[in-house]
């Protein structure tokens, strides 16, 4: 199997003062990178999941050590970004003036195979907010409005728009064109993206489309 062109990254973080990994602050930064979900205890004394979307956590990647990550060509820039200001989604740590970061990035050939495998797992763990407003898997709540015309005639268009958004970002990732001929749930993602669309276009499902669907459902993502 032929191998993919990638973006290896090499980090350290550099802090004014020698702190240890267990730190709160080192926490903090190196979870930016990464995301991580947060328990908050409030006064009614019930503890609230809070997650902190990380930089990375909307691409595939590969974790092939400590400080180091394989990314997709062309998707290094919000990375690269956060380690030139500190900025993420959540903090802004370059005000404090607490850190800095020496970084490298080379472009490698990686296994498809292992690809394969980080792409399928970036899928299977993809979110997204539902009309009821839970989170749901991504790949489930396309199954769902494929097969539920009703579910479908809900969604508004504000609803569409931030699910064609996130699919239009995610079927431009360089991996996942590269990998789709050699992975069956890749390419079954691909397909029902595109379904999607064209259920938004026309309004309800195929016959075809919502067989397909029911078959492949929990099998295939």
């Amino acid at each position: 199997m032929d191998k993919i062109i990638s973006n290896y990254v090499k980090y350290k973080f550099l802090f004014k003062e020698d702190i240890k990994h267990s730190s709160y602050l080192y926490q903090k930064v190196f979870r930016s990178i990464y995301g991580y979900t947060q328990n908050v205890t409030k006064k009614d004394k019930k503890t609230y999941l809070y997650h902190r979307e990380g930089i990375i956590e909307n691409t595939p990647y590969i974790r092939p050590g400590k400080n180091s990550i394989i990314l997709p060509i062309n998707t290094e820039h919000k990375l690269i970004n956060f380690f030139n200001t500190g900025k993420s989604t959540t903090h802004n740590f370059k005000e404090k003036g607490d850190w800095s970061i020496d970084y490298t990035i080379e472009r490698v050939e990686i296994n498809t195979i292992d690809i394969i495998k980080a792409t399928e797992n970036y899928l299977n763990y993809l979110q997204i907010r539902s009309i009821e407003g839970n989170n749901k898997k991504l790949y489930e709540e396309l199954n769902k409005l494929i097969n539920d015309s009703e579910y479908l005639s809900k969604y508004k268009k504000a609803n569409k728009d931030h699910l064609l958004n996130k699919l239009k970002h995610i079927l431009e990732i360089d991996w996942i064109n590269k990998t789709k001929e050699n992975s069956e749930k890749i390419n079954l993602f691909i397909t029902n993206s595109n379904k999607i669309k064209e259920l938004f276009l026309n309004g309800t499902p195929s016959k075809e489309t919502s067989i397909e669907a029911t078959n492949k459902d929990n099998n295939s993502i």
